[in-house]
């Protein structure tokens, strides 16, 4: 199948029409932006003076959604559908100010093949004049990497033309390739083939599901708390106040606060002030009935 695709690949660069950019050009970058589907580009321009009259751009595909922007003011460019693709037409008989960059936003579905679990991007520049400098950067979508390289020469190539520079922000894969004072004919052919190794989620629906899933969890986990007494850990008393607790203990957890002080042999005002103080750290709770006050222990120890 990568043997078929190879001879697709070859097939179709003779294919592509070629490319004009039609006026004069300082800096000329292209970025683009791949998913399993469709070519995001971003098209920037560095003309050599401020731009007046026509500018004309072909391209061997059709567009959708184009968006402009400038540093200069009172121009237009319409995108016009041909037999071969998308001429983009800017008028700047009317620009005003001095500025000199554009920048061209739009994507197309028409650039990106699939062969298999294969896909296969492929795009053509034509040079019709002197430009000092292209850069060319194509950036994969989060979940693709690029295939495997082969030394066979009939296998498909993670990249062409090869002397691109391959790199990684930690979640999006590139590849750039820059040029250097280009002259007319200097043809540029790119393609990239890559592949998806994060299967397509339907996040409307897997969303949802981490949400209720999250909701159980800390239900459950509310609940199986609330049934539990709070560890404690003996160390943390003093030594009167551990003779309190092991006296609620031998009596299953309750005990009445005068037989604490019978069978501590404290003064009342001392267990008094013990029970207060294991009350306020939530090692026992009181419960006066009549006149008499039951201690309750509700820590585990």
């Amino acid at each position: 199948m990568r043997k078929l695709l190879m001879f697709f690949i070859i097939m179709s660069m003779f294919l592509i029409p070629n490319i004009s950019l039609g006026s004069e050009i300082e800096y000329y970058e292209s970025l683009v932006n791949l998913n399993a589907t469709t070519a995001e580009y971003t098209l920037t321009f560095l003309f050599y003076e401020p731009p007046k009259g026509q500018f004309e751009y072909p391209l061997s595909f059709h567009i959708d959604n184009l968006k402009t922007s400038a540093n200069f003011k009172n121009y237009e460019c319409t995108p016009i559908d041909k037999p071969w693709g998308t001429l983009i037409s800017c008028d700047f008989t009317k620009a005003t100010e001095d500025g000199r960059a554009i920048s061209m936003r739009f994507h197309t579905k028409e650039s990106i093949k699939r062969f298999n679990k294969v896909f296969y991007f492929s795009t053509k520049l034509n040079i019709p004049e002197n430009i000092s400098r292209v850069v060319i950067k194509a950036v994969l979508d989060k979940g693709f990497v690029l295939v495997e390289k082969s030394d066979e020469p009939t296998m498909l190539l993670p990249y062409f033309p090869k002397d691109g520079q391959e790199g990684s922000d930690g979640r999006h894969i590139f590849v750039v390739w820059e040029r250097n004072d280009l002259k007319p004919n200097d043809n540029i052919d790119v393609s990239v083939s890559y592949e998806k190794i994060i299967p397509d989620v339907n996040q409307d629906f897997i969303f949802p599901l981490i949400g209720i899933l999250i909701v159980i969890i800390a239900a459950v986990m509310w609940m199986k708390l609330k049934g539990q007494k709070t560890n404690t850990d003996m160390n943390i008393l003093v030594t009167d106040e551990k003779k309190i607790i092991e006296i609620l203990k031998e009596h299953k957890g309750m005990c009445k606060q005068r037989d604490l002080v019978e069978k501590t042999d404290f003064s009342k005002a001392k267990v008094s002030r013990l029970v207060k103080n294991l009350e306020e750290r939530n090692i026992i709770k009181t419960e006066k009935t009549g006149r008499t006050k039951n201690i309750h222990l509700i820590a585990n120890f």
